[in-house]
């Protein structure tokens, strides 16, 4: 945390050292303006240029680098993301993505006959399918999905997995819910959840909960000495190809990497210090990715800036497509830096509203992107705010849609 107050910290009106002025830090090229960061990141020149540094560091003696210097290297990596997240760094091994920590988590648990795992209709696609995986590989191990269809308040959320969780109860079959599945923030629709209260609840059921926090860090404080999941995945600002996985210590001993090593049984901290012969160059960006934040004032003026933009961004864009958000109006706290705005289509099931012909059309006629999704039957767009936007920005991307859907609802 950083000591700037609410009365200082930037915002949409007054961007300080953000907005366009940070463009130079990103490699786009000028005639393009990335609205889509939520879907594979962008990191900064000097996060890439680190990247490539520790790449050709290592080529100089690479038995030096991968027999002596590596392990020490990356537990200064796990030191400094602990800092961030407020835990002790043996809590947490360093993965390729989010995909690769799901399954590290999800195919380390043992199953047995009448275990369910619990998870929302919204979850993120391949944690959907890595859990349908494991229902499909063990026999008799079910999967409890809660529909959800926003908007919908906090306690509506809580209430509606808490129902489920009860309704599995009353059963009395000698079945149980072993595992939730949770998101800090979910992808499409992108609603941040009320993560504290979910946790808390479920686990007073005797639940397991895993955290996808993909996309919290940025979007929201991650403090885990306030929340306290069973596991979690968050990334940062680092090259792609580097995540970061928390396992809580009393669970270490059942978490083992998707890919077996001789480090097999040495220990939570040896068997995740090493994934083989690989290039790490990705992982070790973390530390420059952390460093860029730190220049920028740190999470507080981030987070208050991307959100700031995001909420009014997003009503410059449903204003020009005279439509809504998909949160409550009370309830902005769900926006992080993500903001999901209705499409006017007057057929939904016009059979060029599909997810291809949009990014088509986006990309090849306006050299722009956002995503569009389906949700409670009616199309959304999903855009990210991110410190080089500023409120112009989704005018544009905004006047965008609006020729787009109004070519639809002419024919």
């Amino acid at each position: 945390m950083t000591s700037s107050t609410s009365n200082n910290l930037p915002t949409a009106a007054n961007p300080g050292p953000f907005g366009h002025v940070q463009r130079k830090n990103f490699v786009f090229p000028d005639n393009f303006t990335q609205y889509n960061h939520g879907s594979f990141g962008a990191f900064p020149k000097v996060v890439q240029d680190d990247m490539l540094s520790w790449h050709h560091y290592a080529e100089k003696d690479i038995d030096r680098w991968m027999r002596r210097e590596l392990r020490p290297a990356l537990a200064d990596v796990r030191a400094r993301v602990a800092d961030l997240i407020h835990c002790d760094k043996d809590e947490l091994a360093l993965v390729t993505n989010t995909t690769m920590g799901v399954n590290t988590v999800l195919r380390s648990l043992s199953f047995q006959p009448g275990d369910k795992i619990l998870q929302l209709s919204t979850g993120y696609a391949s944690v959907d399918k890595t859990v349908r995986y494991i229902c499909d590989t063990y026999k008799g191990v079910e999967l409890i999905e809660v529909p959800i269809t926003f908007p919908m308040t906090d306690q509506e959320i809580v209430d509606k997995v808490e129902n489920a969780v009860k309704a599995q109860q009353q059963l009395k079959d000698g079945s149980r819910i072993k595992l939730a599945m949770v998101d800090w923030i979910s992808s499409v629709p992108s609603i941040v959840h009320p993560v504290k209260q979910l946790v808390e609840m479920l686990q007073g059921y005797g639940i397991l909960v895993y955290v996808d926090g993909a996309h919290a860090i940025g979007q929201a404080h991650v403090d885990l000495t306030d929340v306290h999941p069973d596991f979690l995945l968050p990334t940062v600002t680092s090259v792609r190809g580097s995540a970061v996985l928390y396992v809580a210590k009393r669970h270490q001993d059942l978490i083992h990497p998707t890919s077996i090593t001789a480090d097999y049984k040495t220990g939570f901290e040896n068997e995740f210090g090493w994934a083989g012969t690989q290039d790490y160059s990705s992982l070790m960006s973390i530390r420059a990715a952390l460093d860029f934040r730190k220049q920028l004032g740190g999470e507080d003026p981030i987070i208050s800036y991307t959100h700031s933009l995001a909420v009014e961004g997003g009503k410059i864009i449903a204003k020009i497509l005279g439509t809504e958000g998909l949160t409550p109006q009370d309830h902005d706290h769900q926006i992080g830096n993500m903001v999901n705005i209705r499409l006017p289509l007057k057929n939904v099931n016009h059979p060029k509203a599909n997810a291809q012909y949009f990014m088509d059309t986006l990309m090849d006629r306006f050299n722009a992107y956002t995503p569009a999704f389906k949700h409670g039957e009616q199309w959304y767009t999903r855009v990210s705010a991110q410190i080089y936007l500023e409120l112009q920005d989704f005018t544009r991307i905004g006047e965008i849609w609006k020729a787009v859907i109004d070519e639809l609802n002419a024919e």
